[in-house]
């Protein structure tokens, strides 16, 4: 370009930058995206959409269509069943599990006597009434511990419980805990 030295000969000199408050030029990555970091949080564009991530526990937002993604979306419940002696079975509380995209429910047996074992078994549900054993039933001895995990997905879940020997007074710790 006749007249234009600084272009012809230093064409990175001719570059627009932009300066943010402390006097230093915004960051850019690979791709020519603006990049924004702050405490905790870092926004980019790569080729394939928007990223947003948070260093904390906050909100991860991903794009290809623009696809939000929230990792605080957890369950944690806890409880205790003491002196459970029926052999017929119980149920827990039902939790609606629709927004969840993994659960668990951990079952301790707490009886301090050796005898005391106990069944558990997950059962799920499209609408609170009817109910399926999803899970083989479990046998839990003193001191055992398990998880149960479902193999399909309905809307609600619980785990129906009962004691090996009426003659027992079994003592079980439910943990329900879940991600969305």
């Amino acid at each position: 370009m006749a007249n234009f030295k600084i272009i012809q000969d230093q064409p990175d000199q001719a570059r627009i930058k932009i300066y943010g408050s402390t006097n230093t030029a915004i960051q850019t990555d690979t791709f020519g995206g603006v990049v924004i970091t702050s405490t905790g949080l870092s926004i980019s564009a790569p080729t394939g959409g928007l990223l947003i991530t948070s260093s904390g526990d906050g909100l991860l937002i991903t794009s290809s269509g623009l696809q939000v993604i929230s990792r605080l979306a957890t369950t944690d419940v806890s409880f205790n069943v003491t002196g459970i002696s029926t052999t017929t079975g119980l149920a827990t509380t039902s939790y609606n599990v629709l927004d969840l995209n993994d659960f668990t429910f951990a079952i301790l047996n707490a009886s301090v006597t050796a005898a005391n074992a106990a069944t558990v078994a997950l059962q799920i549900s499209p609408d609170d009434v009817n109910w399926i054993t999803d899970v083989t039933a479990v046998t839990l001895n003193q001191g055992d511990i398990t998880t149960l995990v479902p193999g399909v997905f309905l809307k609600y879940a619980r785990v129906y419980y009962a004691a090996v020997n009426a003659a027992s007074a079994v003592d079980l710790s439910f943990w329900f805990q879940g991600q969305g």
